[in-house]
């Protein structure tokens, strides 16, 4: 029966995609069982690593690069795991270094652009590229803005905006997003919800 139901997904999605390209894959990754995420962003332009676990629904913003590629700024390393509900904005890339957890609702806003706003003006449409390096573990519903960079083994408390690079082994909870303390190896910390609100 499982087997019958993935090739009767996978049929879904080339039929998605003939139809409207990156929107139909776009669709379909908001309710699309976790084993065919990574093989179907991958198929379509993302490199997945070994063993990641992405979970629906997933929402991706920006699939298509302007070369036309699509998924091709999402790049996951191996055994990572992202819970439901998280959000990738792909209008720059998207690093993933390996053994890292991102939990349910988190989003990665790679650019801004007010659009048709008379902030127009002032503000240009920019974007940069946000990575995340091994092992780090973001909170649920943490915002990471375009052109940080998240150091390895740190964490980002749930509900956190970070606007600046972190280093490793830090601890950064709060809107915006400050240091709370360094992990030490082997030193066990307390529960992160309990640093945010301090």
């Amino acid at each position: 029966m499982k087997h019958f139901i993935r090739l009767l997904f996978r049929a879904v999605i080339g039929v998605a995609y003939r139809a409207y390209r990156a929107e139909g894959i776009n669709a379909l990754l908001l309710l699309m069982p976790a084993k065919l995420i990574a093989p179907t962003l991958r198929q379509y332009g993302a490199t997945i690593g070994e063993r990641a676990e992405i979970h629906s629904p997933l929402i991706i913003h920006n699939a298509s690069t302007e070369s036309g590629q699509h998924y091709a700024h999402l790049n996951i390393a191996d055994d990572c795991y992202f819970g439901r509900e998280v959000f990738f904005d792909l209008k720059d890339e998207i690093r993933v270094e390996e053994r890292v957890t991102v939990s349910m609702r988190a989003m990665f806003l790679t650019h801004t652009d007010v659009g048709k706003s008379p902030l127009a003006a002032t503000i240009r449409p920019h974007h940069a590229p946000i990575v995340v390096r091994r092992g780090a573990y973001i909170g649920a519903g943490a915002i990471i803005l375009q052109g940080v960079e998240i150091g390895a083994e740190t964490v980002v408390g749930a509900g956190a905006v970070v606007i600046e690079s972190v280093p490793a082994h830090s601890v950064v909870v709060g809107v915006p997003a400050r240091a709370a303390r360094t992990l030490q190896a082997g030193v066990a910390i307390p529960d992160i919800a309990g640093e945010a609100s301090r």
